[in-house]
Parts: structure tokens; sequence; C-alpha cells
């Protein structure tokens, strides 16, 4: 063998081994990690070679699988977590920011509501100026005298009751939506008598007293009396509920000072009130005696637009403000009337009902001052005003009245229509929770 056949002998193992090192680090990148977009914010990895998955990473050590010139490659594509089908939505963002600024005033209300002012529970008495003072009273049926009587004036004129408001504010482009509900528990009114009937214990039976319900007569007036001289008895409660929605835009300049913001919305507000007025009568021994109901109800329902503003001054610290609404509101009142044994025992329950469509406007005057707490809770103190015009009252509704041509003379008494102004107001106290 020749010298120059040896030497290629020699060299050609290691010329064959460094080449195929250097084919391995050039043309087969054996083990590599490489990133590929993928679809919906995900991304793939390819993985060439032995390379374990480990917390989203890789680990061990890459290399070629047995065999001659074989290698392995997988796909691993990472998704996001499956949040339901509105995750990321438009819908899903805007109800997550309306909810991230929310606010939540929960108020005790301490009102007062305007009552009965002098309310004469009767039809006036001819020939008697003035009968709430005492008069002699003739029986109905048989014209006998039956002593002195009195008529009922009703005087309550504020009738304080407590009452609760919840106020949810959600946050829109440009401006804020607001959602009210509040109510006052129902106020209980009452009208004594037990002073007039102390008094039938005197000697004289001239100074006995009794209660006296006068009637017209055909609509005409007349000295025609019930007479109660057992007990009389006369309550009224009274109901005021209410909601509404407001969309309250953004201040101009936003940040701390003053600020006037517009507002407009819908409002809803019920007024129910009962009145029941029982007497009991003896007879006397001229005529069988009778317990007498003469019940009355009224149920008013307004609702309209309402426009408005708020007017509000904050710093950091506290804020002081004020916010007149007007409601275009409208009334569909219900009222009734119902009598039993109203002139004699065989009387029967009769119940008139009247509808009825009236335009009431309605203000509401809110002042308020914040003190803020901490960012997330604020206190505050404020004073309602609340004005409704044109509202059914239960004791303004009650003709009384005697038709006895018509047959049926309790058909006389029936409901009759009657509107007039309605007041309320008084002061608030309450927290208020921002997200």
């Amino acid at each position: 063998m020749s010298r120059t056949s040896w030497k290629v002998m020699m060299i050609t193992p290691f010329r064959l081994s460094a080449l195929l090192v250097l084919l391995s680090f050039t043309g087969f990148p054996v083990g590599e990690k490489q990133f590929a977009a993928a679809e919906d914010g995900t991304q793939d990895y390819i993985i060439r070679g032995d390379g374990d998955l480990v917390d989203n990473g890789y680990g061990g050590d890459p290399g070629v699988f047995s065999g001659v010139n074989t290698f392995s490659r997988s796909l691993v594509r990472q998704l996001p977590v499956d949040r339901g089908w509105t995750y990321n939505s438009p819908v899903d963002k805007s109800i997550k920011n309306m909810f991230q600024s929310s606010k939540l005033r929960l108020e005790y209300l301490h009102w007062s509501i305007e009552g009965p002012d002098n309310v004469l529970l009767s039809s006036p008495i001819l020939g008697v100026p003035d009968p709430t003072q005492p008069t002699t009273v003739f029986d109905r049926e048989t014209g006998v005298p039956r002593g002195n009587g009195v008529a009922l004036q009703y005087n309550d004129r504020s009738m304080d009751t407590n009452g609760m408001r919840g106020v949810l504010e959600f946050a829109l482009p440009e401006g804020s939506l607001e959602w009210n509900v509040w109510g006052l528990f129902r106020n209980d009114s009452n009208r004594p008598t037990d002073s007039i009937y102390a008094l039938q214990s005197n000697a004289d039976i001239d100074d006995d007293l009794s209660v006296v319900v006068n009637f017209k007569k055909d609509g005409v007036l007349a000295s025609n009396t019930n007479v109660f001289d057992v007990d009389y008895t006369v309550n009224m409660n009274t109901e005021l509920v209410g909601t509404g929605v407001n969309y309250i835009l953004d201040p101009f300049l936003p940040g701390d000072g003053f600020h006037v913001q517009p507002l407009f919305g819908f409002r809803v507000i019920s007024l129910r009130e009962r009145l029941s007025q029982v007497g009991i009568d003896s007879g006397d021994g001229l005529a069988v005696g009778r317990t007498s109901v003469i019940e009355s109800k009224v149920e008013n329902r307004v609702f309209g637009p309402t426009i408005g503003a708020r007017a509000e001054y904050k710093n950091s610290r506290f804020s002081i403000g004020a916010e007149p609404k007007f409601t275009f509101g409208f009334n569909r009142n219900t009222n009734q009337v119902a009598t039993d044994q109203l002139f004699v025992s065989t009387d029967p329950r009769i119940v008139t009902v009247d509808k009825n469509n009236e335009f009431s406007p309605t203000f509401q005057l809110t002042v308020y001052a914040k003190v803020n707490v901490n960012e997330h809770l604020r206190c505050f103190v404020g004073y309602d005003f609340l004005y409704i015009g044109q509202i059914s009252r239960a004791y303004n509704v009650i003709d009384y009245n005697e038709s006895p041509t018509s047959g049926e003379e309790a058909t006389g008494t029936r409901v009759r229509q009657d509107n007039s102004d309605f007041t309320a107001d008084g002061i608030t106290a309450g927290i208020e929770l921002v997200w």
C-alpha cells in the first residue's frame, strides 16, 4: 500500500465525523423551540426533538431520536380559558364597565303628609251657622228631639310617617342611568269622639251630646240628620309609593367644583287612601238600632315624563347640591264610596265607583349634603318637598245626600269627583356605596 492511500484512509473518518457534526448544527436544528402566530391571540409552540413541556416552558435536553437520520416534530397550542360566549364582547364590556362604576344609595325618610284641614264629615245643616257646635237634633224617622248633637270636623293637617328609598345609579356613555324606588309606611289617622260621649252622663238630658251626620235632600240643603248616640269612630290610612328612571348627563367640565347636570326621565307615583266612618245608633226606643257605615277609598296613579337638573358643588371631602324635577303627570284615579245601613237597618250595602283622568303636574325639590368617608362610602342628610296637583282624597269624594224620590234612599250618598293639591315634605338620611 502506498503512503498516499494510507493517508487517505486515516484522514477520511475524521473528516466524515466533522461533516456530520457541522450538518447537525446547520441543516437539522433538532430540539429548537420556535413560535408561530395563531388565531384569537393564542400562540403555537413548534417543538423539534425530545423536549418536554414543563409549566408552559420547555425542559430536558433536545436531541435526535434513536435511528439514523430521524427526528420528531410536534405542535402544542396554548388557548385562553373559556369564559363564555359573551367574554370580551361589546355587551360584556358594557355591563362590566357599568357595574364597576355604579352607586347605591339607601335612605331613611321621615316625611309629613298633608292631611285634612277642617273638613266637615257631613253636609251643612239648614239654619245652623256652625254645625260643629251643639245644636238640637231630631230623630230622622219620627221628628222627635234627640237632644243636642254636633257634626265632626276632621283636622289632621300634618300626618308624620316614615319610609325608605333606594337609588341605584349606573355609569353610561356621556351620563349615568338612575333608578329609584321609594315608599312611605302606611299612616293611620283618626278623629277621637270620646270627649263628646263623655257628656252623656250629665243629669240634664239637654246636655247630652251625640254625633250627627246631616244629608242634603236631592242636592238641596236640609235639616236631615242621622243621630249616633252610642259611638262614632273615624279612621283614615294613607299610603304613598313611587318609582322612576332618570338619565343624568355628565358635567361639561369634569373634576371638583360647581356643576349643573341636566336630567330627564319617567316616574310613577301611587297615592292610596281609605276613610271609614262607623256610627252606632241605639234608636232611643223610637226606631230599631243600627250600625251605619260610610267608607270611601281613592287610588291615584300619577305618571309622566320628567325633566330637571342636578346642581352640585363637590370636592374631595364633601359635596352639597340641589335637584329640582318637574313631571308632566297624568292622574288615572279610581274613587269609591260604600254605604251600609245608611239610614235604616234594612238599607243594603251599596257601592258607587267613579274613574277619571286628570292632568296632574308634579314638582319635587331635593337638597342634600354628603361627606366622603372614603372612596367607597359616603354619608348624607337632606330635605325633600313633593307637590302633586289634582289628587283625590278620601275625605273629599263623599256626597252626603239623600234622594227620597228615587225609591232607594241609600243610593243618595254616593261618590263624587273632587280633586285638590297634595304636598309632602320631610328629612332624609342615609349612606351611599360607590364601586
